[in-house]
């Protein structure tokens, strides 16, 4: 071990009292000593683990990497490594840790011991896993692109469009998969794309694995990291269908008996001509009832109608449709009265001397519904309902951008760390420690004003934003001492058994501060909060800790 003098004094301190798990281990991987940090993280205890080596408690499958790293450290080829790698809980359970290695040498140079730290990133594993979970399971074509224009990521449903294999598909670049007419114009969008813009509805024609090509439909975005995120999907049946619309009358009247999506025709006055067998499946009139009417009557809800019929006369006026060949989403009546959400692609064509509308309408009112609550359980906290981590780290960024920009406003972050917490689940059990959490989220939101932002980030941790203040340091005092209030307040499902407390920290957005930063120096003023006694809040004045004790 290092030798002690003030600076290494210096040195355990920090050890003893950092968040972040420290050891210094020997050359031959037994615990020379822990700080809490790391007992509290891998749950053993500083006794216990002196009596271990960390390859006793390092996953097997992990084993070998991280000896070849340290191998590396010890033979001068590297001066430190980090290594995400699982552990054994004295729970029994696997967490997944950050590590980082370095090696501490004597006043001769030579090797003395390791110096080891680790954060626990067990959630942000999960959080990765279920992000990935719904990549997979994602009937649209997903994709993330770099830019070296190859495919980084692609998600199975692009096997079943295409027939490559996720490996053909990213080997790469997937300009080479283009048809070679389309090749000119793809890449003019993608530079688009790069300099800042969104694609929405580009389509090109991709090579399939059998031969031909298909369509595909890209809505694509590029973010500051140089990654372009894009949802896909194969509409070569659309296009099909709308080329042999166009190209004879006809062809139209057989797509209409055999087209899955209900499918009518109407006049320049918007008199309905055309009405197939899933147009009366999807809105209940036969086609007896529906041809003749006015389809702005029939289908159009009355709150719409004035608008519909301005766009009708603004494109018999200029010869141009508002979204021409594009799929739009807008609620219809059924003939029971009942409003569906329709998506429909409408077009125009010549016919007999005069106008002749078409329209494809798909009723997806359950796919619709199925994609909020999927986008819903994404990204909000299944146990509270508030936004989860996620959500409000994206949200945010959006606050500390718009709070950036001329003239800056204030932004509050507070971090609140329930105390008393692990006793209600140690004496009363995890249900009721569930039924504290749900309750303390309900009386968060009704702490803070309805501008604010509420979340849950894990565990016992929750946190508010606030924007829009008058006086950040006032406003910010009067919401903490309403939590603190509401925080301490009885729990009936707790019976008295035990008490729950909260501590908060408070950080003020400064200029250049990134989401995480902020999130941050949040989090390091809650546990300034916490270690002076907590049922307190914590900020930082003018370089120095400001702690106040609920109640003033």
């Amino acid at each position: 071990m290092p030798t002690r003098s003030p600076t290494t004094d210096l040195f355990f301190t920090a050890f003893a009292h950092s968040s972040v798990g420290m050891a210094l281990i020997s050359l031959q991987g037994h615990w020379i000593e822990v700080n809490p940090a790391l007992c509290r993280i891998i749950g053993y205890t500083r006794d216990e683990l002196l009596a271990l080596t960390f390859q006793e408690i390092t996953h097997p499958d992990d084993l070998d990497g991280d000896l070849t790293l340290l191998n590396k450290v010890l033979a001068n080829e590297i001066d430190f490594y980090n290594l995400e790698k699982r552990y054994r809980h004295a729970s029994g359970r696997i967490i997944w840790g950050l590590l980082t290695v370095t090696l501490s040498r004597d006043a001769g140079g030579n090797p003395e011991c390791l110096i080891g730290q680790m954060i626990d990133i067990t959630e942000h594993k999960k959080a990765v896993e279920d992000r990935d979970a719904f990549f997979t399971l994602s009937p649209d074509l997903l994709a993330i692109t770099g830019t070296d224009g190859y495919l980084l990521q692609v998600n199975p449903a692009w096997t079943d469009a295409l027939g490559w294999t996720q490996d053909e598909l990213s080997s790469r670049p997937f300009i080479d998969f283009v048809h070679p007419d389309d090749v000119a114009a793809t890449l003019a969008e993608a530079g688009r794309i790069y300099r800042g813009g969104v694609a929405r509805g580009f389509r090109n024609r991709y090579r399939h694995a059998r031969g031909g090509y298909r369509w595909l439909e890209w809505s694509t975005r590029a973010l500051n990291n140089g990654l372009m995120y894009c949802s896909v999907r194969d509409v070569t049946t659309q296009i099909e269908n709308e080329e042999r619309l166009r190209s004879q009358e006809q062809k139209i009247r057989l797509l209409i008996e055999n087209a899955n999506d209900a499918f009518l025709g109407m006049n320049e006055r918007g008199i309905i001509t055309e009405w197939n067998k899933q147009a009366e499946l999807t809105f209940g009139w036969s086609a007896q009832e529906a041809i003749g009417q006015p389809m702005v009557e029939l289908l159009t809800p009355q709150r719409m109608r004035r608008q519909h019929l301005d766009g009708v006369q603004a494109f018999l006026r200029h010869g141009q449709l508002a979204s021409p060949r594009k799929r739009v989403e807008v609620p219809a009546l059924r003939k029971d009265g009942s409003e569906i959400l329709v998506e429909i692609t409408v077009g125009a064509l010549p016919f007999d001397g005069e106008l002749y509308f078409h329209a494809f309408l798909r009723d997806v009112s359950e796919q619709r519904r199925m994609s909020e609550q999927l986008h819903h359980r994404a990204t909000h906290d299944f146990l509270t309902g508030l936004p989860n981590r996620y959500e409000f780290m994206g949200r945010l960024q959006r606050a500390i951008e718009a709070a950036s920009r001329q003239p800056p406003r204030p932004l509050v972050l507070l971090f609140i760390d329930l105390d008393g917490f692990k006793a209600v689940n140690d004496i009363c059990g995890h249900e009721m420690g569930d039924a504290v959490l749900i309750e303390f989220g309900r009386r968060l939101g009704q702490s803070v004003r309805r501008t604010d932002q509420v979340a849950r980030l894990a565990g016992d941790e929750f946190v508010v934003l606030l924007d829009h203040v008058a006086n950040a340091e006032l406003d910010a005092e009067g919401v903490c001492s309403k939590i603190l209030g509401a925080a301490g307040r009885p729990y009936p499902q707790l019976a008295g058994r035990t008490e729950v407390g909260a501590s908060i920290g408070v950080a003020l957005y400064q200029p250049a501060d990134s989401a995480d930063t902020l999130l941050s120096r949040a989090d390091a003023a809650m546990y300034v909060a916490k270690n002076a006694g907590k049922n307190r809040v914590a900020f930082l004045r003018d370089g120095l800790w400001v702690v106040r004790a609920g109640g003033r």
